[in-house]
């Protein structure tokens, strides 16, 4: 499976945003709001905008987001309400957008036995599910989301063996992530010299994409660049002093291609790799919800 830039929303894309190192310190995720740029790579132009609320709950955390970018004659506006448990697993999550004037939403939720995600796409009037496993460190991830790549600084920051990806893309696909921690680097925040952590993230095993994650000690974000779709998402007043080299994961990238187009003919899901064995499931199921009678699956 390849995925393609601006594939979300069936074939269209969107995006959303995070939080950084401005907020206050708590423990887990800094709670605030943060405001993005959307830039293109290429030459530097602000395409777009990107707003974002992280909120303390008693048992995890509130995500909100909302934002707009233009290129061209492609278009769209988003907004996105994430609930995550305090260890950063998806209870519920519902992302919506109007792209070129046509209205999709994609939500994720939890069952009631806290080991599926039960999945909902609403677009041109047609409804589709789907349900696939419910692992740790999973992120939901649109094209242009630095809200997902706030979760994702803090994954790195954990540094699991394992973490799953959700593509909003047809019925939801849940394919796997590579973290590979690169060289701290430098930058400023507002005038201020900062030390700044380096995450590459591939997502799939085939064909990958990557997202380039810079943040701070305490998972803040500063920066995600996707050097295949041209596009970097920057915390107003950070700059890098120098940006590192990229290279293409396994040796190759997949061929730009321009907002709104559609997939590669022929794409097919990727399927899930086989799960590991080892560990139980140890987030918790949703409160509220009875605890079921069941033996711990193992990844």
């Amino acid at each position: 499976m390849r995925f393609h830039t601006f594939s979300l929303f069936l074939s269209a894309a969107l995006a959303a945003s995070a939080s950084v190192s401005s907020f206050a310190q708590t423990p887990g995720v800094p709670v605030g709001a943060g405001h993005f740029a959307i830039v293109q790579a290429n030459d530097g132009k602000t395409v777009g905008s990107a707003d974002c609320n992280v909120g303390s709950l008693s048992a995890g955390y509130q995500i909100d987001s909302k934002g707009d970018m233009k290129v061209g004659k492609f278009a769209y506006s988003f907004s996105n309400s994430n609930r995550l448990d305090d260890h950063l697993n998806v209870v519920r999550e519902q992302l919506s957008g109007t792209v070129n004037g046509t209205e999709v939403t994609f939500s994720l939720g939890s069952d009631a036995t806290g080991r599926q995600f039960l999945v909902n796409i609403a677009a041109s009037g047609k409804n589709t599910t789907n349900n696939f496993d419910r692992h740790q460190h999973t992120v939901l991830l649109p094209d242009l989301d630095p809200a997902a790549y706030v979760e994702m600084a803090h994954f790195a920051l954990d540094h699991p063996t394992t973490t799953w990806v959700v593509i909003p893309k047809e019925q939801g696909l849940l394919v796997p992530a590579d973290y590979r921690a690169e060289a701290d680097t430098h930058g400023t925040l507002q005038g201020q010299a900062v030390l700044v952590h380096h995450t590459s993230v591939a997502v799939s095993e085939q064909n990958a994409i990557t997202v380039e994650l810079y943040y701070t000690n305490d998972g803040s974000l500063l920066e995600a660049d996707l050097p295949e779709q041209n596009f970097n998402i920057i915390h107003d007043g950070f700059k890098l002093d120098t940006r590192p080299h990229y290279t293409p994961p396994r040796g190759s990238a997949p061929p730009q291609q321009q907002p709104g187009q559609s997939p590669a003919p022929g794409a097919q899901p990727v399927q899930q790799p086989a799960p590991q064995p080892g560990q139980p499931p140890q987030y918790s199921v949703p409160q509220g919800t009875p605890q079921p009678q069941i033996q711990p699956q193992s990844f």
